[in-house]
């Protein structure tokens, strides 16, 4: 048996099963590689691992007010994440970093299992396999290098895939019976199994009008409407029932400040965003060998990645699971002398040899992080956090700054440092706002805090943040316009600042000690290395995990 099969005269890379499978393994391998030694913390980290903390301290599902912040006190909170945190503060209690280092990896399977069968299927040339894989897993690594729930999304979202384009394919297949039971889990798990029901849809329109055509019977039809509809109502099996859809529609239909939420035009990004687009492109316009169906799901999938930077993942994975057909038929359009001259067993050595190349170089690529964040004191089974960036760094010198001073309050900071100064300072203190948006806060104090985050020198008046609320500590990326617009302002001090953040108190009577000192003498900056373990506790204060 050779694998790839195509049309005689033509076939690319003909070789054995064996060698098909042993090679396009080893460069699955070396992607896995690639992808899951390198963990660094998520701006959300902290605050998924203490919420799942919280809920199994109280023995709930989910707590269902917010005790975390100062300007909307008691509001309701629909965490969709709710599972996603549970199993976050469980395997963080009992493993610790490894625990959640092992849940990330797990994920990361997950994601690329699927593909890999899906190249097998489809009966990919090892070219293409090596293209798909390669690209896929080099653009997927700006996204999984994280821990975060979304990254439930991403597995659940491969597998659903491939379970529905098996079905068109063979719609006697059962698989499809396992759509229900996915989604019952993507749904408790992370918001994001919206997408799967969005491509469900689709696949169900297509049946629909190929039973309507006579290509399939009515029974399959049936079938499929069956899975799918009761995988559509176990989404309601939540601890919020119809409420969590409410709330995820309102989310995805408001513009967001945050970077992965806005268009792909709009915010500037590496150009590994851009090799899925490519990949169609390659695909459609250097091969006739695509089906309409992968182009309908293509296209759904491409207009949610031009829409949010954050489903370019998706788009990565939807281009590995379902183009693996028509890029094997545009390569070797593309190159028909390479086709005819490395076919065959005679090729055999040139072949391995050159397998064995990208796999080293790949595997190369991976330790090369692996030994500098090793050096920098983050092992590959540990999770890193930077603390001299904006971000993903996070404040960690101030934040010893504050506890070394026993400074405490209602502090408004940057959205995505909010929730390590809630892991750091809760319950002695309560932010403004954090990353969790719409789930807690309201669409006016969204508004009000991008009002705040706009303001500058130029800036006059009041502020609803500063003056309409008890704000009294401000903690601000130095780079921020707004400080600008706070120099300019009679009631607030900066007591200290680093090349990363600044720190500001309001002139009220309890921190007039500390403003004292301030003005006397500039607060020193501590010593703080580049690289952390989380929860990256300040080390005169915390503890490093081990």
């Amino acid at each position: 048996m050779s694998v790839p099969d195509y049309e005689s005269g033509n076939a690319e890379w003909v070789m054995s099963s064996r060698e098909w499978y042993l090679s396009s393994g080893s460069i699955w391998f070396a992607c896995l590689f690639l992808t899951a030694t390198v963990t660094i913390a998520d701006p959300d980290l902290w605050g998924h691992t203490l919420y799942g903390l919280r809920a199994l301290e109280q023995h709930v599902l989910v707590e269902r007010t917010d005790p975390f912040c100062y300007t909307e006190p008691g509001t309701s909170w629909i965490n969709h994440e709710w599972f996603s945190e549970l199993s976050f503060g469980w395997l963080w209690s009992q493993i610790g970093n490894s625990g959640l280092w092992l849940w990330r990896n797990f994920w990361l399977c997950m994601i690329l299992i699927p593909t890999w069968i899906a190249l097998g299927r489809s009966r990919a040339s090892l070219s293409a396999a090596v293209l798909l894989l390669v690209y896929g897993a080099f653009c997927l690594a700006q996204f999984v290098v994280f821990v975060r729930p979304q990254l439930v999304t991403f597995g659940c979202f491969a597998w659903t895939l491939l379970l529905l384009r098996e079905y068109v394919d063979h719609p006697q297949a059962k698989g499809v019976w396992y759509l229900p039971v996915v989604m019952l889990f993507w749904s408790n798990s992370h918001g994001g199994f919206l997408a799967g029901v969005g491509i469900e849809a689709v696949v169900v329109l297509w049946v629909g009008w190929g039973c309507f055509q006579g290509r399939y019977q009515r029974r399959e039809f049936y079938r499929l409407l069956v899975a799918v509809t009761a995988s559509w109502m176990v989404t309601l099996i939540n601890p919020y029932g119809i409420h969590l859809h409410q709330m995820l529609w309102d989310h995805l239909i408001t513009t967001q400040i945050v970077r992965e939420w806005q268009p792909l035009w709009q915010a500037r990004q590496a150009l590994l965003y851009y090799i899925p687009f490519l990949l169609v492109a390659l695909a459609i316009f250097r091969s006739r060998k695509w089906e309409w169906i992968d182009l309908l799901l293509i296209a759904v999938v491409a207009w949610q990645a031009v829409s949010h930077i954050r489903h370019v993942a998706l788009l990565a994975i939807a281009v590995m699971i379902l183009l693996p057909r028509p890029i094997t038929d545009a390569l070797r359009n593309l190159f028909p002398v390479i086709n005819q001259q490395w076919s065959g067993p005679s090729r055999l050595g040139l072949r391995s040899l050159l397998i064995a190349i990208m796999t080293l170089v790949i595997l190369g690529l991976g330790a090369h992080t692996v030994i500098h964040l090793q050096e920098e004191g983050v092992p590959p089974w540990q999770i890193g956090v930077e603390t001299q960036s904006r971000a993903p760094g996070m404040p960690v010198a101030v934040m010893q700054v504050m506890q070394k001073e026993h400074l405490a309050g209602n502090i408004l900071t940057d959205y995505g440092w909010a929730q390590y100064v809630i892991w750091q300072t809760f319950p002695a203190s309560r932010v403004a706002f954090d990353g969790r948006y719409r789930t807690v806060y309201s669409a006016q104090l969204e508004e009000e805090f991008v009002a705040f985050q706009k303001l500058n020198q130029n800036s006059s008046g009041s502020n609803p943040l500063l003056d309409q609320y008890p704000t009294e500590i401000i903690l601000l990326p130095k780079a921020q316009q707004t400080n600008d617009y706070l120099k300019n302002r009679s009631d607030w001090f900066l007591i200290y600042e680093d090349e990363q953040a600044t720190l500001w108190v309001k002139d009220i009577p309890r921190f007039q000690k500390i403003l004292e000192r301030s003005r006397q003498t500039a607060i020193p900056k501590p010593e703080i290395p580049k690289w952390l373990l989380f929860p990256a506790d300040p080390p005169e204060t915390g503890k490093q995990p081990s």
